[in-house]
């Protein structure tokens, strides 16, 4: 008899605490809405969306999905980050996007070791690491015969001039070359 008693008790305890969960009286509800921010001058910033909960008393609250929320921020500055490549260099969204990502990838790693430098300029410019640690090192002595070459074809990869793409190498890399006596 006792256990059935336990039972009872335990049964009407959860059903009471679901009914304080759920708001026991009123009407509940939600709607999905998405809000724009903007920055002091007017600017769009970014948009967060979320839902919304109506509460009993009919009041309003707005639950947030925090990892979307960081995600959104990402990708908002990774779009404002391709935006400004590509109209500096007039490259096309895909290419400046390609930039954009993979400079934010190396910058997310704290110890980078020469294989991550590899990968990097692999996925960046479309050329043998080995060929760029070549380039750079007969550049360094006077020779830029091969660098120029490397410039080169990766300008081809990004479908623009050897200027532009000289003018990218100079953007991300200037401080390497200034130190290690490289002029493009």
């Amino acid at each position: 008899m006792k256990k059935k008693i336990a039972k009872l008790m335990a049964v009407v305890a959860m059903t009471m605490g679901l009914v304080s969960c759920t708001g026991g009286s009123g009407s509940g509800g939600t709607y999905y809405d998405c809000i724009d921010y903007y920055d002091y001058w007017g600017y769009y910033l970014y948009t967060e969306c979320g839902y919304y909960y109506y509460n009993t008393d009919g009041t309003q609250s707005f639950e947030l999905d925090m990892v979307a929320q960081v995600a959104d921020q990402e990708a908002f500055a990774l779009e404002k980050t391709a935006s400004i490549y590509a109209e500096k260099f007039s490259l096309s969204t895909d290419k400046a996007m390609q930039i954009a990502k993979n400079i934010k990838d190396l910058n997310a790693l704290e110890d980078r070791s020469a294989a991550d430098l590899a990968d990097f300029a692999q996925k960046l410019y479309g050329v043998n690491p080995s060929e760029v640690v070549d380039a750079v090192a007969n550049a360094q002595v006077g020779n830029n015969a091969e660098l120029d070459a490397v410039i080169s074809t990766a300008a081809e990869n990004f479908n623009t001039d050897t200027e532009t793409m000289k003018a990218i190498v100079k953007e991300l890399h200037g401080q390497a070359l200034e130190a290690n006596g490289i002029e493009l």
